[in-house]
């Protein structure tokens, strides 16, 4: 399953239980889905609460522990020899980030939005190793190919560009595909040469991820009056602009993807610890 799908079923599942959140705290007048789904059957079965402490709240926690917990399967079948076998590292990537992703969700509706003490540690722990983890995939997008690759896939492009070139018989001078090319890379954020050395790691991370958000928005313009196929082009140009870009700054990213790891991994152990002793302290001593 592709990493698109796993998120439209995480925003469906964050959607129901903003609804039930709005709804089991009296904030909107509609009827609950839950309520009857699991206490339609029992004669007994009081109205659902998400206060902490109740039913439903437990089942949260327990829930979204383990699926936190199962995010770590990724890195066993990462460093294990014996489970390369199974499946593909891209695909396991694509459950972490789920579980990534759901797993906080559920320990928020857990806590029911309202931390405090000791809990509040953990809570926060999660929440910075959760924004980290979202910037981490950036950083693993970037290296997921490797440079040989990459300079493949330039090359196809630029023989692509040298043919729109050829078939427009004169109309558009080597000079203006040339500035094309020029203009597509510094939307893109691109820096290369001495203005690539000079930019610190910050300046360089803000100009990247501007960048990719300009070309996510918008095409790269032509320094010549559009004609057919010019969408196309754009298209390829945006592209080229981004595999450029990746390939020139590479060694930047696999800095900062070393020091994301540096600050990623000692608040996720932190959010375990201090979770697990919650965990403790709520079954010895009820305490809620």
């Amino acid at each position: 399953m592709k990493l698109r799908h796993f998120t439209i079923i995480w925003l469906f599942i964050l959607v129901f239980m903003s609804y039930e959140y709005l709804v089991l705290n009296r904030m909107i007048k509609t009827p609950s889905i839950l309520s009857p789904l699991l206490c339609g059957s029992l004669e007994n079965c009081k109205k659902l609460s998400p206060q902490s402490g109740k039913p439903l709240s437990y089942a949260l926690g327990w829930i979204g522990f383990c699926t936190m917990a199962a995010t770590n399967l990724y890195i066993i079948r990462k460093r294990s020899l014996s489970l390369q076998k199974f499946g593909s590292l891209q695909g396991w990537m694509n459950w972490h980030i789920f579980f990534g992703l759901l797993g906080p969700t559920l320990i928020v509706f857990h806590s029911n939005f309202k931390v405090g003490g000791l809990v509040s540690i953990s809570f926060w722990s999660m929440v910075v190793s959760f924004l980290s983890g979202i910037v981490g995939r950036y950083f693993y997008i970037q290296l997921l190919q490797g440079k040989m690759a990459l300079k493949k896939q330039i090359d196809e492009l630029e023989a692509k560009f040298d043919t729109y070139e050829k078939l427009q018989k004169g109309r558009i001078h080597h000079k203006a595909m040339l500035a094309a090319k020029a203009g597509a890379f510094s939307m893109a954020g691109g820096l290369q040469g001495d203005e690539l050395k000079q930019s610190t790691i910050l300046s360089f991370l803000g100009r990247s991820v501007w960048g990719e958000m300009q070309l996510f928005l918008f095409l790269p313009p032509l320094p010549w009056k559009s004609g057919s196929g010019s969408r196309e082009l754009r298209k390829q140009l945006k592209i080229w602009a981004l595999l450029r870009k990746r390939l020139i700054s590479m060694h930047y990213y696999q800095l900062l993807f070393g020091y994301w790891r540096s600050f990623h991994s000692p608040f996720a152990i932190w959010m375990y610890v201090v979770a697990i002793i919650h965990i403790a302290s709520s079954l010895i001593f009820k305490v809620h």
